[in-house]
């Protein structure tokens, strides 16, 4: 693994490049994190499992998020996050081992939703995989900053975000570059971004879904299945949660099995 700077306009992203063992051209994969999540979270897992399987992955952090620049911080801001995917197509491009015809993206959660967002408009994208997908984060909170998991729970709390708490704020994989916070100036952007807007005719790469069977989330992935007119492949994982695609390695292992006989089929 080594960690890379990514130019992105007057900003520097910053990123996780994992190479696999081979002096091959391969393919090269964008990996998206989740909002309110950083590189060094389930973005990294599956980056470094893709590149144990073969294909060159970068996980990086958002601008305005994690160590990227972007003032202010902890914007998330839907056009900025799709046009870092281009900046990392652009790197990924740049590399002399990674066949440029043969680059893929995954996105996790909210980095679905952008995966599939920034498939429709660029189509250097050869085949698009999504875990746990949302489209949007609808979110709100107090002037300043809201925070993106509730940081106290009741019995009312739906089951993804409970998970969610327990992720991003417990030793399960509590990061202290992932605060927990996003500007409240974030949501009106947030609010009127749709990913799925003319998917129908726009998103005509391959397209792999993955969701857990006890997903609170799994409609986005249903609703965009549809939408498609039926994804290349969707996968309902049984037993599995919205969180559990994260880091529960049984889950984990199924999800990256999926992702890597998908890319090598289509990115070829």
């Amino acid at each position: 693994m080594s960690a890379i700077s990514i130019k992105k306009g007057s900003i520097q992203l910053s990123g996780l490049l994992y190479k696999p063992s081979t002096t091959s051209k391969t393919p090269g994969i964008v990996v998206v994190h989740p909002g309110g999540g950083v590189k060094e979270q389930t973005a990294r897992l599956y980056a470094k499992k893709l590149s144990e399987a073969g294909l060159t992955a970068i996980a990086y952090d958002a601008s305005y998020q994690g160590e990227s620049e972007g003032e202010p911080h902890f914007l998330e801001d839907p056009a900025e996050r799709v046009s870092d995917v281009f900046a990392v197509i652009d790197y990924l491009e740049s590399l002399d081992t990674v066949d440029p015809s043969q680059l893929g993206i995954l996105g996790i959660c909210a980095g679905g939703g952008y995966a599939v967002a920034a498939a429709k408009a660029d189509h250097r994208l050869k085949s698009v995989a999504a875990i746990s997908m949302v489209q949007s984060e609808n979110k709100t909170g107090n002037l300043g900053a809201c925070p993106y998991v509730p940081p106290q729970l009741d019995d009312k709390t739906p089951l993804d975000l409970r998970e969610a708490h327990d992720y991003y704020l417990g030793p399960r994989c509590q990061h202290p570059r992932a605060a927990n916070k996003m500007l409240f100036r974030s949501v009106p952007r947030v609010m009127t971004f749709d990913a799925f807007y003319l998917a129908d005719l726009y998103l005509t790469q391959p397209l792999l879904l993955i969701a857990g069977e006890k997903a609170g989330s799994i409609w986005h992935t249903d609703r965009l299945d549809k939408l498609v007119g039926g994804a290349t492949r969707k996968v309902i994982v049984p037993g599995c949660t919205h969180m559990d695609l994260y880091d529960r390695l049984p889950f984990v292992d199924v999800a990256t099995k999926e992702v890597v006989n998908f890319m090598k089929t289509y990115l070829k």
